[in-house]
C-alpha cells in the first residue's frame, strides 16, 4: 500500500507539470472553496459570458461548446436534468407511455410564449426535435425515435424503435422558433439573444415568467474564438463565468481569483476487458481488477476530487444505482486475492507471481499517452495488480496507437472515457461500437432490454436485476464520473447550481453583488 501511495502522489505530481491548450504549464486544479479575494472589487466588474463569432450560435446544430453553454439561458427544452439526472418538466404539462413503451404522448404547457410573444406549439416542438435527429449533438440520444408527431397545437408524440421507460431525460433538446435570415432561431427561455451595434448580448426574455427575478437584466458577450482569448478575456474581467473540466488535459489554465463550483456530468472514465480470450476471459478474474481498483484515491490524487466514484456504468447519483451490486465490486485487495485463487491462480514459490495451470497472470493494460490522469489510474492499477502476484505490462500509445489496437483487441486491459446518455444506456459499451472487448451474453441483453423498458416503480427492481448480471459478468470496470467546474469571479455570485446541460440552472436563485 505504500508503494500505491507513493505511486498516487508521484503522479499527482506528474500531472501539474502537464501542458494544455493555453499555457506551457498547467497550474494546480484548484479546489471547490473559494480562492484568495482579488484587489480589484467585484462590484467594478459586470457579469459577462463568452462566444465564439466564428462558430453557429443554433442550439440543437452548433457544435461550438462555448456557444452551446449559452443554450439554457435563452432556450428550454421539454425537460431538463436535475444533479441527480431527473428529468424535470420544463415545457411539458404530462407524460402518458403505451403499455408496450413504444408510444409516448406528451401534453405541453399552454401558456408558454416565445422571445417574440408566439405562443409555443406541439408543432415547434416536433419540428426541433426532428431537426435534432437529423444530426449535430443531438442525433445520438434520438437515434431509437422512429417519428415525432404533432398531434394538435398542445400534443405530440414520439415513437419509439425500441421501448425506453426513461425517454424523458433525453428530451432536454432546446425547443426553437426558426426565423429566415437570423443569426440563431428564438427560445423560451430567460434571456434572447440581442444586437446593438457590433455587440451581442443577452437581454432579459419579458415573456419569461421568472424575468423579474433575474440577477442581470442584460449580459453582455464577449467574442472569443481560441482557448487562449477565453483565457485572457477571463482573467481581465472582460468574461466573468466560464466552465472547464480540471481533470482532462485540455483543461483551460486560468489564473484569475475565482469561485468554483462543480457539478456532476455522464463521462464514464473506465477500465474495458478483452473477455474474447486471455485472462479476462474468466468473470472471476475482471471481479478481481474491480476489486483492485482504489477509485477513491485515484478520484481524490488524479483528478484532484473531480469525479463521483462509481463501480457501475450508472452515475452513484442517479436513483437506479444499486449499492448492493456496487459493494460487490469496491476496493477489497483481499476479496481481489480470493477470487484470483477461485479462478485458480496460485502464487509460485519462486517468483512470488500467480500461475494456473503453470501459465503466469499476465496482463497487457492500454492507455493513452496524451491524458495524464489516465495514465496514473493505469500506473495505479498495475502495482495493485502486481501486489497481487498479476505480471502487469503497462503500454502508453499515442492516442492513434491506442485506438488501432482497441480495434484489434490488442489488449487484456484499457483505460477508457466515454459520455453516456441522460437515461445511462451502457449499451455502446456492452453490444455497440465501444464494446472492443467482445463481452457478449444473452442474460445481459435480456437484462439491458428489461431495464430500458421498465417503467414506474417496475424500473427499481429491473435497475437491481441489471446491476447485479453486472456485478457478475463485469464487462467493464468503472472508475468514476468525472465533474466539471463554472468558474465566476471572485464575490460576484453565490448560490450557484450548475448542471451538466446548463452551467446556470436557476439563475433566478442566484444571490449577486455585481451590476444588474
Amino acid at each position: 500500500m505504500r508503494r500505491l501511495a507513493s505511486l498516487l502522489l508521484a503522479a499527482c505530481l506528474a500531472l501539474s507539470l502537464t501542458g494544455c491548450l493555453a499555457q506551457e504549464e498547467e497550474p494546480p486544479a484548484p479546489s471547490e472553496s473559494p480562492s484568495a479575494a482579488p484587489s480589484d472589487s467585484p462590484k467594478t466588474l459586470r457579469f459577462s459570458l463568452g462566444y465564439d463569432p466564428t462558430a453557429s450560435l443554433h442550439p440543437i446544430t452548433g457544435t461550438s461548446q462555448v456557444n452551446q453553454e449559452l443554450t439554457g439561458l435563452v432556450y428550454q427544452g421539454l425537460y431538463e436534468l436535475d444533479n441527480s439526472f431527473t428529468p424535470r418538466p420544463a415545457l411539458v404539462q404530462s407524460a402518458a407511455p403505451s403499455q408496450d413503451g413504444t408510444l409516448w404522448t406528451f401534453t405541453l404547457k399552454t401558456d408558454v410564449l416565445f422571445s417574440d410573444g408566439t405562443p409555443l406549439t406541439a408543432r415547434h416542438a416536433a419540428a426541433s426535435l426532428n431537426a435534432a435527429r437529423q444530426g449535430g449533438p443531438y442525433a445520438q440520444r434520438l437515434s431509437g425515435v422512429a417519428a415525432v408527431t404533432a398531434v394538435d397545437d398542445a400534443t405530440l408524440t414520439i415513437a419509439l424503435s425500441a421501448p425506453n421507460g426513461a425517454l424523458p431525460a433525453l428530451l432536454d433538446v432546446p425547443v426553437v422558433l426558426e426565423q429566415e435570415g437570423a443569426f440563431a432561431p428564438l427560445g423560451s427561455g430567460r434571456y434572447q439573444y440581442e444586437t446593438a451595434g457590433e455587440r451581442l448580448y443577452l437581454h432579459v426574455n419579458p415573456n419569461c415568467p421568472a424575468a423579474a427575478a433575474l440577477p442581470y437584466s442584460t449580459i453582455p458577450l464577449t467574442p472569443v474564438s481560441s482557448a487562449d482569448e477565453r483565457i485572457a478575456a477571463f482573467d481581465c474581467g472582460d468574461i466573468t463565468a466560464v466552465t472547464t473540466e480540471f481533470s482532462s488535459p485540455y483543461a483551460l489554465g486560468y489564473s484569475s481569483s475565482y469561485e468554483a463550483c462543480g457539478y456532476p456530468t455522464t463521462t464514464l472514465l473506465y477500465l474495458g476487458f478483452q473477455t474474447a480470450r486471455g485472462a479476462c476471459q474468466s468473470p472471476l478474474v475482471r471481479q478481481a481488477v474491480s476489486r483492485a481498483l482504489d477509485r477513491e484515491t485515484i478520484v481524490q490524487t488524479l483528478l484532484s476530487g473531480h469525479g463521483d466514484p462509481a463501480c457501475l456504468p450508472i452515475s452513484p447519483l442517479h436513483g437506479d444505482y444499486d449499492g448492493e451490486a456496487a459493494a460487490l465490486l469496491a476496493y477489497d485487495l483481499e476479496e481481489a486475492a480470493l477470487l484470483l485463487a477461485q479462478a485458480g491462480y496460485e502464487p509460485s514459490e519462486e517468483d512470488g507471481l500467480l500461475y494456473r495451470r503453470r501459465a503466469p497472470l499476465e496482463l497487457t493494460l492500454l492507455v493513452n499517452s496524451d491524458n495524464e490522469a489516465r495514465q496514473g489510474a493505469a500506473e495505479a492499477l498495475a502495482e495493485a495488480l502486481r501486489a497481487l502476484g498479476a505480471a502487469v505490462t503497462v503500454r502508453t500509445l499515442p492516442w492513434s496507437s491506442y485506438t488501432a489496437a482497441l480495434a484489434r483487441g490488442d489488449f487484456d486491459l484499457y483505460i477508457g472515457e466515454v459520455r453516456l446518455t441522460g437515461d445511462f444506456d451502457p449499451a455502446p459499451l456492452l453490444t455497440g461500437a465501444l464494446n472492443y472487448g467482445g463481452y457478449s451474453s444473452q442474460d445481459a441483453a435480456l437484462a439491458l432490454a428489461q431495464w430500458r423498458a421498465a417503467q414506474g416503480e417496475a424500473r427499481t427492481e429491473a435497475a437491481r436485476a441489471l446491476c447485479a448480471q453486472l456485478a457478475q459478468d463485469v464487462p467493464i470496470a468503472p472508475l468514476c464520473f468525472k465533474r466539471g467546474s463554472l468558474l465566476v469571479r471572485w464575490g460576484m455570485v453565490s448560490n450557484l447550481q450548475p448542471t451538466r446541460a446548463n452551467p446556470f440552472y436557476r439563475m433566478e436563485d442566484w444571490s449577486t453583488t455585481s451590476n444588474r
